[in-house]
């Protein structure tokens, strides 16, 4: 009976239209990138080490449109693997219904921001923004990263990131359902 009673609710559960958790919405406007700033074809790439001393490449994509793609984080030895599925349209195919790999960057001035979702365990999306200063037209660094919450600034960090322009062509499309 209490089986019964747990898939019952279960079943309601996932029958419901709206869902449990509500992802964050992104709080920086969207608009389309017309200045030369920063360099837009190719990607922004970070490298760092992790505790298991490996070396890892963080990228993103910046398109004209005010989109930005994360490449996501993987090994510096699969550069090339990574750079081919950008490249042949695979990683755009696996990413594009993928809510947290979207986002908007703006820039101001020389400060630079871009807001994307992150996975949380267990509950919905929460929208981060990064935030730093544009060094030159293939160099930005980020030193912070906060949410957005009743307009004020929330989970505060630093950050020190540099991220350094790579030529490549082409880009993945920047098309997605998520921030347009």
């Amino acid at each position: 009976m209490k089986l019964l009673i747990v898939l019952s609710i279960g079943m309601f559960v996932f029958s419901c239209e709206k869902p449990l958790f509500k992802d964050d919405e992104l709080s920086l406007p969207k608009q389309n990138f017309t200045s030369n700033q920063l360099k837009i074809n190719g990607y922004y790439y970070n490298e760092f080490s992790a505790s298991d001393n490996v070396v890892y490449i963080r990228n993103y994509f910046f398109y004209q449109n005010g989109v930005v793609l994360d490449g996501n984080a993987y090994k510096k030895n699969d550069l090339e693997d990574k750079e081919k599925s950008y490249k042949n349209g695979s990683y755009y195919i696996n990413s594009k219904d993928t809510k947290y790999n979207w986002g908007i960057f703006v820039i101001e001035g020389t400060t630079i921001k871009f807001e994307k979702w992150h996975p949380s365990s267990g509950g919905p999306l929460r929208a981060y923004i990064e935030e730093g200063e544009v060094l030159n037209d293939t160099t930005f660094h980020i030193s912070k990263s906060y949410r957005i919450q009743n307009a004020s600034k929330k989970d505060e960090k630093t950050r020190d990131r540099t991220f350094h322009f790579k030529a490549l062509s082409p880009k993945p499309d920047s098309t997605n359902e998520f921030t347009h």
